[in-house]
């Protein structure tokens, strides 16, 4: 484990060398933060329950798509690894007594230890400043199933990403399909824009039948306590699931693809 903690460590360091990029990375994500809470804030001063939510419901889960976009989406080998499998910079972990895998795990953790810092002073500073109001558990048990879904979902995610980077072994230009496939499918469909539940139910039930609304969607019913302890577990189940079929899927086509891997001059 030494050498992936090593990993860890540079990787925090590769950001405070190149700070400019991060601070427009969570520059962005502040806005677009910033931007769903006037949007529901305008939504409610006419309202008091839309939707199934109250504001504080609904204050509560814009809150925490700012929280689970640090801790769930950000991810290095998101971009990373598509661009190493097609510049052919794959072969200096291939060869290395290194796991791939658990490489960019380590780096994506990185990543997430960083976010997660700057998501929550974020939100300490709009939540003091506009003096939000928004909802808490009162239940320990909540809290608890809460962080031990959304570690599911990190997991997930993950797998995600590197089933996804697949794509590089036999597409050269993998970004479009993946900027395609990672904002409008998967944001749209993980409940980042707004809670699945306000669609028609036959698209909830239809998206709930992708490894998508468990990212995001599905741990802030849990935080917002709108399902019950049974469906916490259903909802825990399904996300263990999900995690097996696509680690599963992920090493079937990451062999398939080393075969076709060439790495000529490297």
């Amino acid at each position: 484990m030494k050498k992936y903690w090593l990993v860890f460590k540079l990787t925090l360091q590769d950001y405070f060398v190149y700070r400019l990029n991060f601070i427009l990375w969570r520059f962005r994500s502040f806005i677009f933060f910033l931007t769903l809470v006037f949007f529901w804030q305008a939504i409610y001063t006419s309202k008091e329950t839309l939707f199934g939510y109250n504001q504080s419901q609904m204050l509560a889960y814009v809150i925490g798509v700012a929280f689970l976009r640090g801790v769930v989406l950000s991810s290095r080998s998101f971009d990373d690894l598509p661009g190493a499998i097609v510049q052919s910079h794959l072969s200096q972990w291939l060869i290395k007594p290194i796991d791939v895998f658990r490489y960019f795990f380590s780096r994506d953790l990185a990543a997430k230890a960083l976010d997660i810092i700057f998501v929550v002073f974020e939100i300490f500073l709009l939540v003091k400043l506009l003096g939000l109001d928004f909802y808490v558990p009162h239940q320990l048990s909540a809290y608890l199933l809460f962080f031990l879904v959304v570690a599911l979902s990190v997991l997930l995610y993950f797998l995600i990403g590197t089933l996804s980077s697949c794509l590089a072994f036999w597409i050269e230009e993998v970004w479009a399909p993946r900027w395609l496939f990672g904002i409008v499918f998967l944001e749209f469909m993980a409940g980042v824009y707004f809670p699945l539940d306000v669609l028609p139910k036959v698209l909830t039930n239809i998206f709930s039948l992708t490894p998508f609304p468990y990212l995001i969607y599905f741990p802030l019913k849990i935080w917002n306590q709108t399902v019950g302890l049974g469906e916490s577990f259903k909802i825990m189940g399904i996300l263990s699931f999900w995690i097996v079929l696509i680690w599963y899927l992920r090493n079937k086509v990451w062999q398939r693809g080393l075969k076709r891997y060439a790495a000529a001059g490297n």
